[in-house]
């Protein structure tokens, strides 16, 4: 029986723009081409539990646009399980607009819309999918105290749960980090996490 992964974290759409540079202050430009995506790092990491043979499910909230039901139907399309992907009239899904350089450079604008909408209580609902998971994935781009409480839950059920510190935070709450497994930060992180700069890979 495959693994069951519950993620809770964002949803977002990128928009990408291909340009050959950025704008001066004042300039326009032209775009060379346009395209969307599945995009959110609670997404992405959902989107890559699946594709591992992982059984997923997803803690999310997406706005009542036309971008609601495209990132729901990129998760079906996944296979992951969106009875808990809660919807927030009058507000946007998430997306981020992506310029994308010619020469591979990018700059990212993020709208968070719907993404910090994610309640305890919209956790406190999936309880029983938290309690049955194996392992719980929670990352930055919803309210820590949403990912909290997931965590709160799922160790109290006695499952594995892994942070992705990202985008990084200073003082990060008790709360949360007394019920953190495994936490996976970057060398940028690491150093806003601890304090302690990184000169090496040890």
């Amino acid at each position: 029986m495959p693994n069951h992964v519950v993620v809770i974290g964002s949803i977002n759409v990128d928009s990408i723009l291909h340009i050959q540079r950025l704008p001066q202050p004042g300039e326009t430009i032209k775009m060379d081409t346009f395209s969307q995506a599945a995009g959110g790092k609670g997404a992405n990491q959902a989107v890559a539990a699946a594709r591992s043979g992982a059984k997923t499910s997803f803690i999310g909230r997406v706005g009542d646009d036309a971008n609601a039901a495209f990132m729901r139907g990129e998760l079906v399309k996944n296979q992951i399980d969106t009875q808990y992907v809660a919807t927030t009239v009058g507000t946007q899904t998430g997306q981020a607009y992506i310029l994308l350089q010619a020469s591979g450079q990018n700059s990212i604008i993020i709208q968070h819309g719907a993404n910090f909408e994610v309640t305890p209580a919209d956790v406190q609902r999936a309880a029983d999918l938290i309690q049955s998971a194996d392992f719980v994935v929670a990352e930055f781009e919803t309210p820590v105290d949403a990912t909290a409480e997931a965590f709160k839950i799922a160790k109290a059920a006695r499952k594995m749960t892994i942070l992705n510190p990202a985008p990084a935070q200073k003082d990060l709450p008790a709360a949360l980090l007394k019920n953190v497994d495994l936490i996976a930060p970057n060398e940028t992180e690491s150093e806003l996490i601890t304090g302690i700069p990184v000169v090496d890979e040890d």
